[in-house]
């Protein structure tokens, strides 16, 4: 499908200006930083006033961008290793489970109770089918499910989901991200619909979907969808980002490219010394603290007796 492949170049673009504006928010942070490392005493001291004897706007103003920087890379790790280890997860559980490979290996054919069939795997996708959903398709609608399957093996789309995840995640103040992956998601399985349809019609791929039902599998074909039934109809699927969301995410990626530009002209040659950004980072820690112990404790009152029901 042609608008899958267009929407991901979008928004692999977005989170390409916005990575770049971090970079040139990070890379001007750095060339104000003055590095001569300041006596051990002086840091404890500096920390124990919390205010240095002059305060640094120039100090605030880099601590502030290079706390974005590194808010950025802590969360893009963070959701890279959270996908990778529910990937090594999956993995784990099935190399016990399967039973024997076909086509040279390309689907593995696995024990559970549930008719299953997805996708799994990063950099070496296959196609894994449970015995049970092998015994109650018919022929034609395990083609149709195979057919599916390989369009999102040949895509890479487990792939081009966990990068644009990454970047989702990662880049937080840009909201159209989010909005992208998800669409993408959805339209990743439109065009594997397709493929299907060309392999074994409509109406096999229909019924197919109807007797795997809604797995409890992460990667496993889901039910069908709204969207899906009226894409099997032949009705043309409507979707738009809304405006507001794209502006603000360009004026986002806009606006820390500016700041990037001011914080590398800022008074011609001033530089920052390590012992303010400290002191600063101690004044930030030390509101960090009892804002976030707030914010756990509303989470754990309001939050979590709902997911407990």
């Amino acid at each position: 499908m042609a608008s899958a492949r267009r929407l991901y170049r979008l928004n692999l673009a977005l989170a390409g200006l916005g990575a770049l504006a971090v970079l040139a928010v990070l890379a001007a942070a750095l060339s104000k930083l003055s590095l001569n490392p300041p006596p051990v005493e002086d840091v404890l001291a500096a920390c124990g006033r919390l205010l240095p004897a002059e305060p640094s706007p120039a100090g605030a103003v880099l601590l502030g961008l290079s706390g974005l920087a590194l808010i950025v890379l802590v969360r893009g790790v963070r959701s890279a290793l959270i996908q990778v280890r529910a990937q090594v997860r999956v993995r784990s559980g099935l190399r016990l489970a399967v039973e024997h490979e076909l086509d040279d290996g390309f689907v593995r054919l696995f024990h559970s109770s549930r008719p299953q069939a997805f996708c799994a795997g990063l950099l070496r996708p296959r196609v894994y089918l449970s015995a049970t959903a092998r015994d109650r398709l018919s022929e034609v609608e395990l083609r149709a499910v195979l057919a599916h399957e390989r369009h999102h093996v040949l895509r890479h789309d487990p792939l081009r989901l966990f990068a644009a995840r990454i970047l989702a995640d990662a880049l937080f103040f840009v909201p159209a991200l989010d909005r992208l992956e998800r669409r993408y998601a959805e339209l990743a399985e439109l065009a594997a619909d397709e493929a299907a349809v060309r392999v074994a019609g409509s109406a096999a791929l229909a019924s197919a979907l109807l007797k795997l039902g809604v797995s409890d599998h992460p990667e496993a074909t889901v039910a069908l969808a709204p969207e899906r039934v009226d894409h099997l109809c032949g009705v043309p699927t409507r979707w738009r980002l809304e405006p507001s969301i794209l502006v603000f995410s360009l004026l986002a990626v806009v606006g820390l490219g500016g700041a990037a530009l001011l914080l590398a002209g800022m008074a011609g040659g001033v530089r920052v010394e390590v012992l303010a950004v400290v002191v600063q980072s101690c004044m930030a820690l030390m509101l960090a603290v009892p804002v976030a112990a707030v914010g756990a404790l509303w989470r754990r009152r309001h939050v979590g007796p709902r997911l407990g029901r």
